[in-house]
């Protein structure tokens, strides 16, 4: 706690910080095969030493934040995948991946350790009550809200006595319930909480909605069906804004925008900092529908270039943002001139409440 406190007055006095980018999928381009329950959380256990690696690349591309890879070692995820047995030894390995990492890159500049936690989980079975599917399809509805307590209690309680400075809530989509469950979890830890938003533009081009956007379709997983009539009711026509409306009252230190498209992340940050009073992150991710293969097809290049992210990212910061990294499909080639384009920091402050 007494290091994030440093971090935190670095924002109060109006740095720029510069979170690390895509996880799962850096890990994807190095050789980690995904699996289709638990995407990249296995490789802390198989591919221990390709994860610290990827750390590495990212504080030595000038990221002040890295994160874990947890985003889905959740108990349910890794009991889908065979790896039941293994949630504290594959979460446990990923903050000690990126305190190794620090120790052998970061030198004297300080380094901070963000534990992630997302409950895109499986789907159970209602019959059998067997966890199927994958990442790209469980939402986390088709677990109950004591149980999805419970593994994200259990998950933040690993990760706080692995040493992770804070943590950072990451792909709810809709499920606003889930995103206040494990931001209340996390926050039982007596460590502070960063929450994501995941957003896009409405049909009618002005609404901005929690989710994706409807183009974009992802490949991959066990194609077990997306929802049925046992799950949790969730309001998939929720606003951005009212999503914020339910979780700022849980007080998380930051709020932000991840893995939504750099256009939609430019307007749905506009809804966070109009809804948000402190400050904020933005992450956005590459667009891709190949996050969910097993290998990532190296001859499909992403649309945007480094340097028109870069541009963007100025653009946030000159609106107030100041936390900038990326998410999936924009690895260490696109943190190096973020942290490179970006001022030092901005003339006015959002305080950490």
């Amino acid at each position: 706690m007494a290091k994030y406190e440093k971090l935190k007055r670095r924002i109060d006095h109006g740095e720029v910080i510069i979170l690390d980018g895509a996880i799962g999928t850096e890990l994807q381009t190095m050789g980690v095969p995904m699996h289709p329950a638990s995407w990249c959380g296995p490789g802390n256990y198989t591919h221990a030493a390709t994860v610290r690696q990827m750390h590495e690349r990212y504080i030595r591309a000038g990221a002040d934040v890295i994160t874990t890879n947890t985003f889905n070692t959740l108990r349910p995820a890794l009991e889908a995948s065979g790896y039941g047995e293994m949630v504290r030894e594959i979460n446990t390995r990923a903050v000690d991946a990126a305190l190794e990492a620090i120790d052998r890159a970061a030198g004297d500049r300080p380094v901070y350790v963000a534990g992630s936690i997302s409950c895109r989980t499986p789907i159970r079975d209602r019959r059998t009550g067997t966890l199927l599917g994958g990442t790209g399809y469980g939402y986390g509805a088709s677990i109950s809200t004591e149980e999805l307590r419970a593994y994200a209690g259990e998950q933040a309680d690993i990760l706080a006595e692995s040493g992770v400075d804070f943590f950072l809530m990451e792909n709810m989509w809709a499920d606003n319930e889930s995103r206040a469950v494990a931001t209340e979890a996390a926050k039982a830890t007596g460590l502070p909480v960063w929450v994501g938003f995941t957003a896009s533009v409405a049909p009618d081009g002005q609404t901005v909605r929690m989710g994706i956007s409807e183009d974009r379709q992802y490949t991959g997983g066990l194609g077990v069906p997306m929802w049925t009539s046992s799950w949790r009711t969730v309001d998939h026509d929720m606003t951005l804004a009212e999503g914020i409306g339910g979780i700022a009252p849980l007080e998380p230190d930051v709020i932000g925008v991840f893995h939504a498209k750099t256009d939609e992340t430019t307007a749905a940050l506009r809804v966070v900092l109009d809804q948000w009073p402190g400050p904020v992150v933005a992450y956005p991710d590459a667009g891709r529908e190949d996050y969910l293969e097993t290998w990532q097809d190296r001859s499909v290049s992403n649309e945007e270039s480094a340097e028109e992210l870069a541009q963007a990212a100025a653009e946030w910061v000159g609106m107030g943002v100041q936390v900038i990294g990326t998410c999936c499909g924009f690895g260490v080639d696109y943190i190096k001139p973020l942290s490179g384009a970006l001022p030092a920091r901005i003339s006015s402050p959002r305080k950490i409440v």
